[in-house]
């Protein structure tokens, strides 16, 4: 779909010329899930590089993750400022389907991060796969444990396509291994680092002696670490987190958590954005793009720190770090 651009008749003191006016520029609309952590932050950085020099980009974040119809409210206040396309992480597959469906009616919208599976007018969908990622981690915590042990695990978002897959995974990822490893409780963290001090304590209350545990996010597991460490169970509990958080990789790098498997958030709203661009200028448009999941442990942290650092302009030490 390419947009018609109006031209403007500019009358000089030898006649007239046409120059394109404000309302050339593309207006896309960008929202991720919210803005209080380093991740979306990092994920608006790349929109931006992606937008930079062909459209304007129109940022809207909700104040948490859990905030689905203000990120509703979001959207609708976009479509009515006429944005040109829209790129965007729903909060919730199912809730934010019918906003989406009145949007792709009149733009191209362009998913990232959280994938709605099947939903077929999506222009495109820019993300890890949560599940693989997931496997990752399955597997190398059957790896830690050798096989045996038990496991908790910090979940996120009751109904969050995006955690559904990621503890999927490594549930997959120990069958995969071979492992023994008992998962003795699951408890919800919101994928919010406060709740997850909450959920951790919960785990350890009743699992005194659990071996691991994976959480869904990287700032749950921020949130488990302060929890572990109340109890003085630091060295004894092995940590795994999902999103590769600079803060996050910082614990590694001290002891506190053993690995994050890391996405490219930065990276996955940059293409996003171009995608989104592409379709209105109508090049073609891939419609899934795997940016990738790295496992992150004590033997590459420092190494993916700075490469991290480097592609954020040498800032990145997060919001809370």
């Amino acid at each position: 779909m390419k947009r018609l651009l109006a031209l403007a008749l500019v009358l000089t003191g030898c006649g007239g010329q046409l120059a394109p006016t404000d309302e050339d520029e593309l207006k896309i609309g960008f929202v991720p899930k919210s803005l209080n952590q380093e991740y979306w932050v990092n994920t608006e950085k790349g929109a931006q590089a992606g937008a930079k020099g062909k459209a304007k980009l129109l940022t809207k974040a909700a104040g948490a993750d859990t905030e689905i119809v203000e990120q509703i409210d979001l959207v609708e206040n976009l479509l009515a400022q006429d944005v040109d396309a829209l790129v965007i992480a729903p909060s919730d597959s199912d809730l934010l389907k019918p906003v989406l469906e009145k949007a792709a009616r009149r733009i191209p919208v362009v998913l990232f991060d959280s994938d709605i599976k099947d939903w077929k007018p999506k222009t495109a969908y820019v993300g890890t796969e949560n599940k693989q990622g997931g496997v990752k981690a399955g597997e190398y915590i059957a790896k830690l444990l050798k096989n045996e042990g038990e496991l908790a695990i910090v979940s996120g978002i009751p109904g969050s396509q995006v955690g559904i897959d990621r503890v999927d995974g490594v549930k997959e990822g120990l069958k995969k291994a071979g492992a023994k490893t008992k998962i003795v409780k699951e408890v919800t963290g919101q994928f919010d680092r406060e709740q997850a001090v909450g959920a951790m304590e919960d785990i350890l209350q009743t699992n005194p002696d659990v071996d691991a545990v994976f959480a869904a996010n990287d700032q749950m597991a921020l949130g488990a670490i302060e929890a572990i460490a109340a109890r003085k169970k630091t060295d004894q509990i092995k940590l795994i987190g999902f999103d590769g958080a600079l803060e996050a990789t910082q614990r590694i790098l001290e002891g506190k958590m053993y690995a994050t498997i890391a996405q490219d958030p930065y990276g996955m709203a940059k293409v996003g954005v171009e995608s989104a661009i592409k379709a209105l200028n109508d090049e073609q448009v891939k419609p899934t793009v795997d940016t990738g999941a790295k496992l992150v442990t004590p033997e590459n942290a420092e190494r993916y720190f700075e490469e991290v650092r480097g592609k954020l302009g040498g800032t990145g030490r997060g919001l809370d770090g």
